[in-house]
């Protein structure tokens, strides 16, 4: 469910993806610093995404500065100035795995045990740090297996947890943000939903696991099959997505790294999408 969340580097400006990768070094240093250094691992796209977005949203101006770390030793470079706000998403990171690890566990994979045990401390820090977070989040996974359970067929109502938790994750996070800043969390969430699910059409059908999309659409055992049996439906549910995503972005002030975040939304988002659509391999690591 993580890493859809990416930019364009092709098509990036320099400074704006130096200063990307600054946001996702930062967060990396934030969960060293408030954990143990494995919980580096935490550090994914989707949570840098929304640290660039709530410090904007807050018109919370950031420091960079060169630093070394774990994985550039020798070499200094650029590296977001841990603050207050890339801690709380430091939390937000770890919480997001472990909820996630517990749900993978809840769905047969036993071997996920390991993980959630080498997580526990931390997320217990975290759940002591942003109650409210987790029990948004606790809620919203709750009731993704209650959907997955009933193997529910209707695409909105199967995406609603999820989207809904970003919504109000990013509401606590910026509490001063309205109705377009809301909608556009939401959509954001329901399309990332919906590009894992996709993605994972195939693997869930030879596992028998609950996709939303097969459930709408019906299983086929290749995912070229179901591309080829869905295209004008796919199309459709996440091309309206993405471009009421994109309106709302229009109407919300960016007035921090707004480089970043546009290149992400209008043409990050849209290169997944047509990855997707065209059967490829979505999640697939951005070298920073």
């Amino acid at each position: 469910m993580f890493g859809y969340v990416v930019p364009d580097k092709e098509n990036m400006y320099i400074k704006d993806f130096t200063l990307f990768r600054a946001y996702y070094c930062g967060l990396c240093m934030a969960l060293a610093k408030t954990g143990a250094p494995h919980t580096r691992l935490c550090t994914n796209y989707d949570t840098t995404f929304l640290n660039v977005l709530v410090h904007s949203l807050n018109n919370v101006e950031i420091t960079v500065k060169p630093a070394r770390c774990v994985l550039s030793p020798f070499r200094k470079k650029p590296i977001l100035v841990v603050d207050e706000l890339t801690k709380r998403v430091a939390d937000v990171s770890v919480l997001l795995v472990y909820y996630k690890t517990v749900d993978d566990i809840e769905d047969g994979k036993k071997f996920r045990r390991f993980a959630k045990l080498a997580l526990s401390r931390r997320a217990k820090k975290a759940k002591r740090a942003e109650p409210e977070i987790d029990a948004v989040m606790e809620n919203s996974f709750r009731k993704l297996r209650e959907i997955e359970r009933e193997n529910c067929a209707e695409i909105d109502r199967a995406c609603e947890p999820f989207a809904d938790m970003l919504a109000k994750v990013t509401q606590i996070l910026a509490p001063k943000i309205g109705e377009e800043e809301k909608r556009f969390a939401y959509n954001l969430g329901k399309l990332v939903y919906l590009f894992d699910a996709l993605d994972d059409v195939e693997k869930d059908a030879k596992s028998q696991n609950y996709n939303p999309l097969a459930a709408a659409y019906g299983k086929c055992q290749t995912k070229a099959e179901f591309l080829q049996k869905n295209s004008q439906n796919l199309q459709f549910v996440l091309k309206v997505c993405y471009n009421q995503l994109v309106e709302d972005y229009n109407n919300i002030k960016v007035p921090v790294s707004e480089g970043v975040l546009s290149n992400i939304v209008y043409l990050g988002l849209k290169m997944q999408l047509e990855k997707l659509l065209k059967g490829e391999e979505a999640c697939v690591k951005t070298r920073l």
